[in-house]
């Protein structure tokens, strides 16, 4: 929850109590699920004993660059080169993009395939689900480590050279909750007119979290306490977002909840916010 993201969010809550218009979603972002860290504490497997097995990356973040030759099934009519030559030039691209050259511009440069030079190459693969662009592609993108750029792969499409990316953050990637924000005098963002002190607004919203965990609640009620202007009128629902919208204290607590649960009190540059996913 970027300042002025949150800023657009809190001014479209307010307008949204003034008139009875449609809620506008927030801007969707790229989303993204990373595999567990691995414990550094726990003591190796002894001899004879199986070693616990990997987890399969469940979702893996690709750019593609594909090199086609005359008969593949990427080729246009007029590609014209062999399938040595295709090769021998996925070769030297590769070489370029791991020796510095940006890979998104080697794409949209020299990649064969239709719309790469509009989406950069940009893709998620589902290793599980390989897609159009096969099992042989989808297998090398797991075995690519993040930030590595691939050798050529041999595929019907044509050779193709991958930069696998950062890998997404697991979990939901998209979800809906609300929030009663408890801000107070000097925080980085301080609702205006806010005069209570840290310690007292750390209180107020420890007990409302306290409240809002109770099977009883009633959150339209608890709600009344939120400094976020216009909040009031809509319990403090934010409506869907998407990883990244929101600043980094609040997403990771809140994508973190089970639908329907509350959260403990959370610190942000706004205050102190007791969260609640409904979707």
């Amino acid at each position: 929850m970027r300042a002025s993201l949150l800023f657009q969010i809190l001014l479209s809550i307010c307008i949204a109590a003034c008139a009875p218009t449609t809620r506008k979603q927030p801007r969707q972002r790229l989303p993204s699920p990373e595999l567990p860290a691995a414990d550094a504490g726990a003591a190796p497997p002894s001899a004879g004993q199986e070693a616990p097995a990997t987890p399969r990356q469940e979702l893996v973040e690709v750019r593609v660059l594909v090199v086609a030759f005359e008969g593949s099934q990427a080729a246009r009519p007029d590609v014209k080169r062999t399938k040595q030559q295709a090769l021998e030039r996925a070769q030297m691209i590769a070489r370029m993009a791991k020796s510095g050259d940006k890979f998104a511009e080697l794409v949209r440069k020299y990649s064969d395939r239709p719309g790469a030079s509009e989406d950069f190459g940009l893709f998620r693969l589902r290793p599980a689900q390989p897609g159009a662009f096969g099992k042989e592609v989808a297998d090398a993108a797991l075995a690519t480590a993040p930030g590595s750029i691939s050798d050529p792969i041999e595929t019907p499409q044509g050779y193709f050279v991958l930069e696998r990316r950062a890998d997404p953050p697991a979990g939901p990637q998209r979800i809906s909750a609300k929030h009663i924000l408890i801000s107070y005098k000097g925080a980085e963002h301080a609702m205006p007119g806010v005069t209570r002190s840290e310690q007292e607004a750390r209180t107020l919203a420890e007990q409302i979290a306290t409240s809002a965990k109770q099977p009883d609640a009633d959150w339209s009620k608890l709600a009344q306490n939120t400094d976020e202007p216009g909040s009031k009128e809509t319990g403090g629902d934010l409506g869907a977002f998407q990883r990244g919208q929101m600043v980094a204290a609040f997403e990771r607590v809140a994508f973190a909840l089970a639908v329907g649960e509350v959260s403990q009190v959370v610190q942000t540059p706004f205050g102190f916010h007791v969260i609640q996913r409904y979707q």
